[in-house]
């Protein structure tokens, strides 16, 4: 699509499954309906529930330590997360969309973006389809999994519409309707804007959705650069998100259960963390220029550091990048989290070899490795200085697209 095009009404349906990961386990685990249930990557106190039951969010749990959750209704069922069993629910609701449209992408493991055909373009089809991949869902994936649906103009409109009411709800905006629309809602509903940028928008005056609709472009460009330019056709249901790069950069963090909180602990879960990373850059397509490391230790400091590089794809290039930037970590204090990302990504073409030996022999490694593990399953074979990290930071559940495959 392109700003030049002017919006039109029900071009997108936006589906977002309802506590996805908790409500999975509740599908698999009846005697877990009803009970208030946080889903976490390490169950203990200092874990962080990445997926709260619609029971728990009653309670006002969500997103948070385990520790704080536990304050808040101390009976909470904690149980750890099962990235593998949530990509299978996920393949079993795309093929229910499919069933009804090809015209779909998973944004995430729990969200789809459908583009509506022109036959759907009106209010009363649109709701007919989204009650239908509602009840097709329940019949044919599973009786406890709802998903809530908003029906715009854009992606971003329609993911904005479908948060207005949770869990199960379904919601339209139109064009004439937006003035209205952004009557109701706080700058924080608006997908894209968190705390920071809330803060930000109202040094500039900016204090609710309707202002922001209603300030110029000039003003918005003034304020917040190109990307007011962006926003300014964003609210008014551009579609102007395609032309945005979504990888900025690749990485992954991980808190260290309390045996690893050494040094050496540390250095096992990087590299564990390394490989996963380098895996994704391969498979996205990338190189990379530049490493940032991230360490948190128990008394409250922190090492932080980011570097660039020689353009890098393969595994050793990756390690030995990381530990060039780690030459300069103090280890003062115990480690109690790690984060590692590779930045400066750009998109290769075809298969770059390198005029270095050493290197081309890594990517070769690299890629051999990614390809077994694509065929028989995650971690089916790995490096021997992971082994003793393989199960303190195992693959998570993908908030961005999905990259597990589901072998049948």
């Amino acid at each position: 699509m392109s700003i030049t095009n002017q919006p039109k009404d029900y071009q997108v349906l936006f589906l977002d499954m309802n506590s996805f990961f908790a409500s999975v386990e509740q599908q698999v685990q009846p005697a877990l309906r009803g009970v208030p249930l946080g889903v976490a990557p390490y169950t203990g106190d200092t874990g962080c529930i990445i997926a709260a039951s619609r029971e728990a969010k009653a309670l006002g749990i969500s997103i948070s330590r385990i520790g704080e959750a536990k304050k808040i209704y101390p009976q909470i069922k904690i149980i750890e997360a099962r990235p593998a069993l949530y990509m299978i629910y996920h393949k079993e609701i795309c093929k229910v969309i499919e069933s009804f449209t090809p015209y779909f992408e998973a944004l995430s493991i729990d969200e789809f973006a459908i583009r509506l055909t022109p036959q759907d373009q009106n209010y009363f089809s649109s709701i007919k389809l989204a009650d239908e991949l509602k009840r097709a869902i329940l019949a044919r994936v599973g009786d406890w999994l709802t998903c809530s649906i908003g029906i715009g103009p854009s992606v971003f409109l329609a993911k904005v519409a479908g948060e207005r009411h949770k869990p199960n709800g379904l919601t339209t905006v139109a064009l004439k309707d937006l003035e209205d629309f952004y009557s109701k809602l706080r700058l924080t509903d608006l997908v894209g804007i968190n705390w920071r940028m809330e803060i930000r928008l109202k040094n500039f005056g900016i204090d609710s959705p309707l202002t922001f609709y209603k300030t110029s472009m000039g003003d918005l460009i003034q304020m917040l650069k190109h990307g007011g330019r962006l926003w300014y056709f964003r609210l008014r249901g551009h579609e102007v998100d395609d032309y945005i790069i979504k990888n900025k950069t690749i990485g992954h963090s991980h808190v260290l259960p309390p045996e690893f909180r050494t040094k050496e602990g540390a250095l096992q879960v990087l590299r564990r963390l390394i490989f996963k990373a380098g895996y994704r850059i391969r498979k996205e397509n990338y190189s990379a220029g530049g490493v940032a490391i991230s360490i948190n230790f128990v008394d409250r400091q922190g090492f932080q550091q980011s570097r660039k590089f020689a353009s890098f794809s393969d595994n050793d290039s990756f390690l030995k990048n990381a530990y060039e930037i780690l030459k300069d970590c103090p280890w003062r204090s115990r480690p109690i989290l790690v984060s590692v990302s590779a930045f400066n990504l750009v998109r290769r073409d075809g298969i770059q070899i390198s005029i270095f030996a050493d290197i081309e022999k890594s990517r070769r490694i690299s890629e051999a490795l990614d390809q077994v593990n694509d065929d028989y399953g995650a971690d089916t074979i790995y490096p021997a200085s992971t082994f003793q990290s393989r199960e303190t930071a195992p693959d998570r559940i993908p908030f961005g697209k999905p990259r597990y495959e589901i072998l049948h």
